[in-house]
C-alpha cells in the first residue's frame, strides 16, 4: 500500500507518493523538467524490496509553477521532503539533474544519506564554453512550441525556454565543481554511465565517463557500476534493469558500512 504525499515549499506544494514499504528507503530525483513517472519502471524492477519515495520537482507534474528553478531551491526541496517523510539515511537515485543535485545534498548533509545511485549525471565536469552556452540558448528559443506542449503534459508548467535554458546551464557550471564533493563524500556511491547519443556526442562522453573515472580514483566510496547502451533520454525505461542492478550493488554497501 502507498500514500500520496504534499509537502509545502515556499511558494508551491510538491506531491509525491511513498510506498511504505519496510525495505531499505530510496529516495529518486528526477531529470529536468520531467516527473516522478519516470521512475516507474525502475521501481517495477525493484520488485518491493524497498521504501520508495518519488516527488514531482517544483514546476513539474502535480507539484505546479514555480518562481524559482534553481539548484539551491532543489536541495532545500529534498531536504523537505526526507523531514516530511521521516527518512533515515535514505538512498538518493538520480537522474541527470537529480543526479547532481544528490551530490550536492550528500556534500551538505553528509550523515542524512545512506547512498548515491548516480544516472547518467553528476559527472564532475563542465561541458559547455560560451559558445556552448549559446548553442543551449539559441536550441531552447527555437523549441517554444514544444516547450508549451510538453508543460501541457506535466513536465515543467510555466518555464520559459529561457528559464529551461539557464536551468541546464546552471546544472552544467554545478557539475564543473562537483570534483571536491565527490573526494569527500562517505557514502556508497555509484555511477551508471550513459551510452549513445547523437553522433557529435561522442567527445563529450568520453570525456564524462573519465570525469566519472576520475572521481573513482579520489574515493574508494565511488564506482563506475556499468554503462548503458541506449540513448541517454530512455535509459531508465530501455535500461532499467541496469539501475535496479546498481541501486541494489548501493543498498548492500550501505548496508554493509552500517553494520561496521
Amino acid at each position: 500500500m502507498s500514500r500520496d504525499f504534499t509537502v509545502a515549499a515556499v511558494d508551491i506544494r510538491l506531491r509525491g507518493v511513498d510506498s511504505l514499504g519496510d525495505g531499505p528507503p530510496l529516495l529518486f530525483l528526477n531529470g529536468g523538467f520531467s516527473t516522478r513517472r519516470q521512475w516507474n519502471r525502475v521501481i517495477d524492477r525493484l520488485g518491493g524490496r524497498y521504501r520508495t519515495i518519488a516527488f514531482d520537482d517544483r514546476a513539474s507534474g502535480g507539484s505546479g509553477p514555480s518562481a524559482d528553478f534553481s539548484v539551491r531551491d532543489a536541495i532545500d526541496d529534498v531536504d523537505r521532503v526526507i523531514e516530511a517523510t521521516v527518512l533515515r539515511q535514505p538512498i538518493l537515485v538520480g537522474w541527470s539533474h537529480g543526479a547532481t543535485i544528490a551530490v550536492c545534498y550528500a556534500a551538505e548533509y553528509p550523515e542524512l544519506v545512506g547512498g548515491l545511485a548516480l544516472i547518467d549525471g553528476a559527472y564532475p565536469v563542465s561541458l559547455l564554453d560560451e559558445a556552448g552556452k549559446d548553442r543551449v540558448r539559441a536550441a531552447f528559443r527555437g523549441s517554444g512550441r514544444l516547450t508549451r506542449v510538453v508543460a501541457g503534459l506535466g513536465g515543467a508548467p510555466g518555464l520559459s525556454p529561457q528559464q529551461r535554458a539557464e536551468a541546464v546551464i546552471a546544472i552544467d557550471e554545478v557539475n564543473g565543481e562537483l570534483a571536491a564533493d565527490f573526494a569527500a563524500l562517505r557514502c556508497p556511491t555509484t555511477f551508471v554511465v550513459g551510452g549513445g547519443g547523437h553522433p557529435g556526442a561522442s567527445q563529450d562522453r568520453t570525456r564524462m565517463l573519465g570525469a566519472a573515472v576520475r572521481a573513482a580514483a579520489d574515493n574508494a566510496q565511488v564506482t563506475v557500476f556499468a554503462t548503458a547502451n541506449g540513448r541517454p533520454a530512455r535509459v531508465l525505461a530501455r535500461d532499467a534493469d541496469i539501475v535496479a542492478a546498481a541501486i541494489d550493488e548501493v543498498a548492500q554497501r550501505s548496508t554493509c558500512l552500517a553494520v561496521r
